[in-house]
């Protein structure tokens, strides 16, 4: 037997012709004991096994509860980002976020000027405030998890007080299904159910490309799918979507296929259905704005409204609440203007 320091953090035993150790220490409040060989023959070499065999561990990520940018998003893509509906955009934000922040830095080590890198990116390149920020929650939200979850160090300042202040939503919709009919009449066969289930449901787009047949309940008439509070929510199926759904073939899991594959992505459909039928270009979550005036003008209840979309706060709802008031407004000076 070598060294018997007792405040040694090692020992060494020879078994033969080999020193064997025995390590013991304190680290991050938790201790770590290891029986290993050296594999040397030495009693010196041996010991600067063990020493670097402390530093190793005393610095190494698990112990000291560092990981870098890019594992940290290889991490939370394969524990999370895969799983949401909208994944392939998810997975182009991550590969452009570590475009933008070095992907070996720590999380620990992201400074503010960092984040305001990240920001200025996007606002120098003519993006909108909005889009700046879309990227600013997927870096709060990674290193939320890894806090969290992974027990790992994250920069000691809040990242989301570096938000950029947005406009005001102008929110678009279709008048009537008298304008949404031109678009769905100019529509790729395979992109017309995939456009009335949106103003059915008031569903996002990708959830609705996500779509299985198993989430569809048929006897409730309802669509199941898992909210972004990782909880299950349902909307309702109107009559003529559940028409539409039984009307279409099921040779795939998924509900919306095109050739037997699963529709991925329906950017140039969507763009190409507006140049045909020769009206103005909205973007398809114009959709889900218009499912939500329609239903609210028809009801006045935002509650209702807030169901359906699947709003977790109601004062998410209410920017829809000033449409409804200038049509009543406009009732109003109708009714009285002599």
């Amino acid at each position: 037997m070598a060294n018997n320091n007792t405040n040694a953090p090692y020992r060494l035993y020879k078994r033969g012709e080999i020193w064997h150790a025995y390590i013991s220490f304190v680290v991050e409040g938790r201790r770590v004991i290891i029986r290993e060989s050296s594999g040397e023959t030495d009693i010196e070499r041996a010991q600067e096994y063990c020493i670097k065999r402390i530093n190793a561990i005393r610095n190494s990520p698990a112990v000291t509860h560092e990981i870098t940018l890019d594992s940290a998003c290889a991490k939370w893509w394969t524990e999370y980002g895969q799983n949401l509906s909208y994944s392939v955009d998810v997975f182009s934000k991550l590969r452009r976020l570590l475009t933008i922040i070095d992907g070996d830095i720590l999380l620990s080590q992201i400074t503010k000027n960092d984040v305001n890198h990240l920001m200025t990116t996007f606002t120098n390149a003519g993006r909108s405030n909005a889009t700046a920020n879309r990227y600013l929650c997927l870096l709060s939200a990674i290193c939320t998890r890894a806090k969290n979850r992974w027990d790992c160090r994250i920069p000691d300042f809040k990242i989301l007080s570096f938000r950029l202040k947005e406009p005001k939503e102008n929110i678009k919709y279709f008048k009537d299904w008298d304008e949404l009919q031109k678009v769905i009449d100019a529509s790729a066969e395979h992109l017309k159910p995939i456009i009335l289930t949106a103003v059915y449901t008031g569903l996002r787009r990708g959830r609705i490309l996500s779509l299985k047949w198993d989430q569809i309940d048929w006897d409730n008439n309802q669509i199941i799918y898992m909210g972004k509070d990782g909880n299950p929510h349902s909307v309702p199926m109107v009559a003529q979507l559940k028409q539409l759904l039984l009307s279409l073939p099921r040779d795939h899991e998924y509900v919306f296929t095109y050739k037997g594959h699963k529709i991925r992505d329906i950017k140039m459909a969507w763009h190409a259905a507006f140049e045909r039928a020769k009206v103005p270009y909205r973007n398809f979550h114009t959709l889900r704005h218009t499912t939500a005036t329609w239903l609210l003008r028809k009801t006045g209840n935002l509650r209702v409204v807030q169901n359906v979309l699947g709003h977790s706060d109601i004062s998410i709802t209410t920017k829809y609440a000033h449409l409804v008031n200038n049509e009543s407004q406009a009732a109003l000076t109708a009714l009285f203007d002599k």
